[in-house]
C-alpha cells in the first residue's frame, strides 16, 4: 500500500522531529523536578490550574463562542461526561469488587506449558528463558517450549544455549521459516498435553512467583483466561520508556481489574497471559486461520484469542499479582509502529465483539456491552479531535485551549493518583508528561489505523540479514 506508507512516513517524520527537538530538555527537566515533594506542589498546582479553568470556562465561553461553538462544546461537554460516567464506574469495580483470586498449593495447581515464541530476539530470549525456570512451580507440572519462529539473527543460538544447560526442562524449536506468532503459538498448544497454555513473549521477563499467580484462577472451571500484570523493563532507557509505565499501570490496574470484576476481561496481553488449553482447543484453527477483509490476521492473536473464549461463554480474569516486566519502545518511530499494530487490532476485535456481544442479556452481557461501547467511543474521538481541534482554535482560542487544558489535567490526574497510591513514587509525575505526549504526538495514529485497518504487518520486528552459512535446523 504505497500510499499509505507514503502517508505513515510524511506523519512520522514531521511529529518524530518535533519531538526529538523537545526530548532531551524535556528528559532534563523531569529528572530535575520529579522529587517527592516537588511532585506533590505540582500536582496541586496543575489541579488548582483545572479549577481556575472551570471557573473561567462560563464568561469566556459567552464571550468568544458562536451557535456552532456552542454546539461543539455540548457535544465535547457530553462525551466528557459519559467518560466520567465510565471512569467512576471502572473506579467502583476496580477498587471495591476486584479480588486476585489466592494462590494455590502445589497440588492444586494445573499442569501448564509456557510457551515462549521468539522472532528475532538476540539475547532478550536468553534472559525470558532464564526467568521462567527460576519460577516457583512444581518442576512436574511445568514445561517450556521456545520457539524460534524463523529468526535470521543469533536468536537459535541464544535459545540453544539455555536449552543445553536447563537439564532437558526447555524444550527448543526451530521454525523453517517465519510464519507469525500466531503460528508459533499454534504449534505449541497443538503440540502440548498440559491443563494450562501460558503465553510469555520473548522481550519480557516473569517473577518467581508469577505462574504460581497467573495459574491459581483456573481452580474455577468457568475460566477460561487469564491476564498478567505488564510493568515496562527498560525505565531506564528514556522518557517514552517511563511514561509507558505508569500508563500500563492505569490501563492494568484499573481497566483489566474493573472487567475482571465482572469476569470479562477484553484481552489477554501476549506478554503474559494463561489459558485453560481446553477452553481454546475448539476454535483453535479457526483462530490461527482468521481472516480480516480477505487478508491472513497476523496481528491481535491475543486479543483474539480473548474475544473467542467471551464469545464462546468462558470467563476471563485479571491477575494484578501476576507481574511479567516487558521492553517498550523507547524511539518515537517504533513507538508509532506499536500503537498502530495495538489500535487495528483493537479496532478488527471491537468489529467481532459486536458480533455477539449483544446476542444475550444478564449483568455479565451488560458489563461487556458498556465496555464494548466505550471502547467503541474511544476508537472513534480521535477522528474528530483535529478538526474540532482546528475550528475551536480559530473560533474560541482562549476558552478552547483552557478546556483542553482542563481535560489533559483531568485525564492525567488518574493514572497519577493511582500510581503514587499504589506505589508511592514521584514517576508518577509521568502520567501529566504522557497526556501532553500522547494529545501532540500519538493523537493521529487512532484516525490512521482506521483508514488503515488491513494492514496485519507487525512492523516493530526488523529482519537482520542472514548470513550465507546459516542452516535451517529443526530440534525437538
Amino acid at each position: 500500500m504505497p500510499n499509505s506508507r507514503f502517508s505513515f512516513n510524511s506523519i512520522e517524520n514531521a511529529t518524530g522531529q518535533i519531538y526529538r527537538m523537545i526530548q532531551s530538555p524535556l528528559m532534563f527537566t523531569m529528572q530535575r523536578i520529579a522529587s517527592p515533594g516537588t511532585i506533590k506542589l505540582l500536582t496541586l498546582a496543575l489541579l488548582l490550574t483545572a479549577l481556575a479553568t472551570g471557573a473561567a470556562y462560563m464568561p469566556l465561553r459567552s464571550i468568544y463562542a458562536n451557535s456552532t461553538t456552542n454546539f461543539l462544546m455540548s457535544v465535547g461537554a457530553g462525551v466528557l461526561l459519559l467518560n466520567i460516567i465510565y471512569y467512576i464506574y471502572l473506579f467502583f469495580l476496580a477498587f471495591f469488587s476486584y479480588k486476585p483470586h489466592p494462590t494455590l498449593s502445589d497440588d492444586e495447581l494445573p499442569s501448564c506449558m509456557v510457551i515462549v515464541p521468539a522472532y528475532n530476539e538476540g539475547r532478550n530470549v536468553l534472559n525470558a528463558l532464564e526467568s521462567v525456570m527460576a519460577s516457583d512451580y512444581p518442576a512436574g507440572k511445568l514445561e517450556i517450549l521456545a520457539v524460534d519462529d524463523g529468526s535470521v539473527d543469533d536468536t537459535w543460538d541464544w535459545i540453544s544455549e539455555v536449552a543445553a544447560r536447563s537439564d532437558n526442562r526447555i524444550i527448543p524449536i526451530k521454525l523453517e521459516k517465519n510464519g507469525g506468532k500466531r503460528n508459533a503459538l499454534y504449534y505449541g498448544i497443538t503440540n502440548s498435553k498440559a491443563d494450562v497454555i501460558v503465553t510469555v513473549d520473548s522481550d519480557s521477563v516473569v517473577f518467581p512467583d508469577t505462574l504460581r499467580v497467573l495459574n491459581s484462577p483456573f481452580i474455577d472451571p468457568k475460566i477460561g483466561g487469564v491476564a498478567g500484570n505488564i510493568r515496562v523493563l527498560n525505565t531506564k532507557d528514556g522518557s517514552i520508556p517511563r511514561m509507558m509505565d505508569v500508563n500500563f499501570v492505569f490501563n492494568f490496574e484499573i481497566i483489566r481489574s474493573a472487567q475482571s470484576a465482572i469476569r470479562s476481561v477484553f484481552c489477554t496481553p501476549g506478554a503474559l497471559s494463561a489459558y485453560r488449553r481446553s477452553a481454546i482447543l475448539p476454535f483453535l484453527d479457526e483462530w490461527v486461520k482468521q481472516m480480516f477483509f480477505g487478508q491472513t490476521a497476523h496481528i491481535a492473536e491475543d486479543r483474539a484469542l480473548t474475544t473467542y473464549l467471551l464469545r464462546n461463554g468462558h470467563e476471563v480474569v485479571f491477575q494484578r499479582d501476576a507481574v511479567a516486566l516487558t521492553e517498550v519502545p523507547s524511539r518515537y518511530r517504533t513507538l508509532c509502529k506499536m500503537f498502530m499494530r495495538w489500535g487495528r487490532g483493537d479496532i478488527r476485535e471491537t468489529m467481532v465483539m459486536y458480533e455477539f456481544a449483544f446476542k444475550k442479556t444478564n449483568l455479565h452481557q451488560l458489563g461487556i456491552q458498556f465496555n464494548l461501547l466505550m471502547q467503541t467511543v474511544w476508537l472513534i474521538t480521535p477522528v474528530f479531535l483535529l478538526p474540532t481541534l482546528i475550528y475551536g482554535l480559530i473560533n474560541a482560542p482562549v476558552s478552547f485551549s483552557m478546556t483542553m487544558l482542563a481535560s489533559l489535567i483531568a485525564w492525567a490526574t488518574l493514572p497519577a493518583v493511582l500510581f503514587v497510591w499504589r506505589y508511592g513514587s514521584s514517576e508518577a509525575l509521568w502520567a501529566y508528561t504522557f497526556a501532553i505526549f500522547n494529545f501532540c504526538f500519538l493523537a493521529w495514529i487512532g484516525p490512521y489505523c482506521i483508514v488503515t485497518v488491513r494492514n496485519s504487518k507487525w512492523m516493530t520486528r526488523v529482519k537482520a540479514a542472514a548470513k550465507p552459512s546459516d542452516q535451517v535446523q529443526i530440534k525437538q
